[in-house]
């Protein structure tokens, strides 16, 4: 679509160039939450750590100025991409805000925001199924209702998918969104299992929404802001993340690494090398006055954010994000069971899994985890296909141990004295292959860790499977 390109995949994860009135949002990219009336770090700071965009609540700012809708870039002296929420999260936590869903769909449009929510009811995760059911449908009717205000817009529309954590509820929610002409999908009200570090129930949540929902949009994830959890969504097709963390922590002592959150009280050293950590000790920030401190915790903190995002989008151009899975995954206890459901949307990320990308970098076969990688399962499955086609009357195996593998004395041995068998290879990642596929990916570029026992019960399964289906 043509406010939204997509320049490279790998699993669900891409990096796209979302076109808004001002500026170009490269995905994935997390908003920086900012208080309409009070910024800190200012937006210039924000602006010079490498965010070009940032969300404030539409619903905060109504209030602030009383209604009249001031133009909200020159408010905020902001020349950059702004989207507004309109104060759903203030429903989920109060039960209700004092406009409606016209009146703030209308202001919204008049003080020029680039990317704008309507008002939604978050389902969040306290409501029983049948109060689910109502908000989801309560919610899905302004989304309509607010059609003809914003059909004739030049901003980008949000449609906010609900009903979890009920998952017939956010079917309904979901094949809402195709029938829509929304720009955005957003999944809402995850926080409350953020705060209890309940990744794998978000990772679910996101991962059933994102499989029914048209996948040429975006997808935002609402209040998610955190090194740990992010690149799990983004493999599952998360785009577009917001959050006030940064400084939310920081009013709290709390500092941000990959792979947790600490009390500044907690820590000896600080294991970052950003302009803050390189510059003050644990001590000295604990010394200085709150207000100082709290500015340089928050700019930690947006380093992190920042850091992994970049993090997650080297992965991507390089083919590795589910290596980098693996690497998180062994981190935190909490991100070996995000790292267990991935797993099972497998077959979904195979399908946009690319085979290859333009520059090829070594496959990573670390340990069981990487049995499951969709780029090597979708390369086995074309293999076994080209295989089965042939149908080799006689098969000798050969077990592949040293690359090239075709230069293998006993593959060579074997092609002399037994030339009217059809040799194969096989290897316990790499599965069963011909020896004209050695020289190329992934049979020669790859780097093979640990073989444990479950890896080769589970090559020794699949070997035996190809085996038996190859057979005339």
């Amino acid at each position: 679509m043509e406010y939204f390109d997509t320049r490279d995949y790998d699993l669900a994860g891409r990096i796209g160039k979302l076109k808004t009135k001002h500026g170009i949002i490269e995905t994935p990219y997390l908003f920086p939450v900012i208080d309409p009336i009070r910024q800190q770090p200012s937006l210039e700071t924000i602006r010079s750590l490498g965010f070009n965009g940032i969300i404030t609540n539409a619903y905060l700012f109504y209030r602030r100025n009383k209604g009249l809708p001031k133009k909200i870039h020159d408010s905020l002296k902001w020349n950059n991409t702004i989207m507004t929420d309109s104060g759903g999260y203030q429903v989920l936590i109060y039960g209700d805000v004092e406009v409606d869903n016209k009146t703030i769909v209308e202001y919204e449009k008049k003080i020029g925001t680039d990317i704008a929510v309507i008002l939604d009811i978050p389902t969040g995760t306290k409501m029983s199924w049948e109060e689910a059911r109502q908000a989801l449908f309560e919610t899905n009717k302004r989304a309509v209702e607010a059609l003809p205000y914003i059909m004739d817009s030049d901003q980008l529309w949000v449609f906010p998918v609900q009903g979890s954590p009920y998952k017939d509820l956010l079917l309904i929610s979901t094949s809402t969104a195709w029938r829509l002409p929304y720009h955005i999908n957003a999944f809402g009200s995850p926080t409350v299992l953020l705060e209890k570090y309940e990744y794998d129930k978000i990772l679910d949540l996101v991962g059933f929404a994102r499989l029914h929902l048209p996948p040429h949009k975006p997808l935002h994830v609402f209040g998610v802001g955190h090194p740990m959890i992010m690149p799990f969504l983004v493999a599952l097709g998360g785009d577009l993340f917001d959050s006030a963390s940064y400084i939310l922590y920081a009013r709290d002592n709390r500092y941000m690494t990959e792979t947790g959150t600490k009390k500044l009280e907690e820590l000896h050293y600080l294991p970052c090398n950003c302009p803050v950590c390189s510059k003050y000790t644990v001590k000295e920030l604990l010394e200085m006055p709150r207000k100082k401190r709290v500015e340089y915790l928050a700019l930690h903190n947006l380093y992190m954010l920042r850091k992994e995002i970049n993090n997650v989008k080297q992965a991507i151009k390089e083919g590795r994000l589910w290596e980098y899975l693996e690497y998180k995954s062994k981190s935190h206890p909490t991100l070996r069971k995000a790292f267990e459901i991935v797993k099972k949307y497998t077959k979904y990320l195979e399908k946009y899994n690319p085979e290859t990308k333009g520059t090829t970098h070594a496959l990573l076969l670390i340990d069981k985890d990487s049995y499951y990688n969709p780029r090597l399962i979708r390369i086995k499955r074309k293999v076994y296909g080209m295989l089965s086609n042939k149908k080799p009357e006689n098969i000798l195996l050969i077990p592949a141990y040293k690359k090239p593998y075709n230069q293998q004395i006993e593959y060579i041995e074997a092609k002399r004295k037994y030339p009217e068998y059809t040799i194969l290879f096989y290897h316990p990642y790499l599965g069963v292959f011909p020896p004209q596929l050695a020289n190329t990916y992934p049979y020669f570029q790859h780097e093979v860790g640990i073989i444990d026992e479950e890896v080769i019960t589970k090559a020794s399964k699949e070997i035996l499977q190809v085996i038996n289906k190859l057979r005339p």
